[in-house]
């Protein structure tokens, strides 16, 4: 029962990929990038327990491990999102800068999007081991990790079509702190209006994920999205 919910809960993260893989149906190359791109969610896990490991030790050196609340938020907004944010992005920044001849706001927006899918499917893999079928299916369908890139690919991808450098930090330090607010707000024992944020905050980045669908839909055909646009950027 466990792997059946497991692949059952894989089937949103697979639709979204398929989805955004057929952004360019005529290029059969952008095709093949989005479906080695997913398959390096084994590659962002790896980085990541690196990543992990190596903040953690110098964390400890720190003397601040043993105060409970700065650890909290240490952990939940630096050893967990900011980690699993730039790394999620480095891998799919490859992809990105694969051929600046024809990468545009939407392929920037799908490569770091499909960068979280991966690192997703795998993170669900791991968790499967140790929870029940309920969790297993509400954790695929909310597909935790895409809403963070696609506002961070909204972001970056604008910055760089307008010329606004400022907007590369806001990309990445948004997303940092949803995702950090999130995890510290399941911290135990904390006041009843925690609960409430959560469920908020995953209400809205269900809402964000559903807009961003029809957004992606409508801009395939309208150039300012679709044009090239890393060879602007300098």
């Amino acid at each position: 029962m466990i792997i059946g919910a497991l692949i059952v809960s894989f089937i949103p993260s697979l639709l979204m990929f398929f989805f955004l893989k057929n952004n360019r149906k005529e290029d059969p190359e952008y095709r093949k990038d989005c479906t080695k791109l997913l398959s390096k969610g084994f590659l962002i896990a790896w980085l990541v327990f690196l990543f992990d490991l190596v903040v953690k030790i110098l964390w400890g050196l720190t003397g601040l491990k043993d105060k409970f609340w700065i650890d909290r938020l240490f952990n939940c907004f630096v050893v967990n999102a900011t980690v699993e944010e730039f790394s999620k992005f480095l891998v799919a920044n490859k992809f990105i800068r694969k051929d600046m001849s024809k990468t545009s706001r939407l392929d920037i927006i799908s490569f770091l999007t499909i960068a979280a899918i991966g690192f997703g499917l795998v993170e669900d893999l791991v968790y499967a081991l140790g929870t029940n079928i309920g969790q297993i299916i509400v954790r695929g369908l909310l597909m935790g990790h895409v809403p963070y890139e696609m506002l961070m690919g909204m972001l970056y991808s604008k910055s760089i079509a307008e010329k606004k450098p400022s907007l590369k930090i806001w990309a990445f330090v948004i997303p940092i702190l949803v995702h950090g607010s999130y995890n510290f707000l399941l911290t135990e024992n904390l006041p009843d209006w925690a609960s409430i944020v959560v469920v908020s905050e995953v209400i809205i980045e269900v809402i964000y994920m559903i807009y961003m669908i029809f957004f992606i839909k409508k801009k395939r055909n309208n150039p300012e999205f679709t044009r090239p646009i890393l060879s602007e950027e300098i």
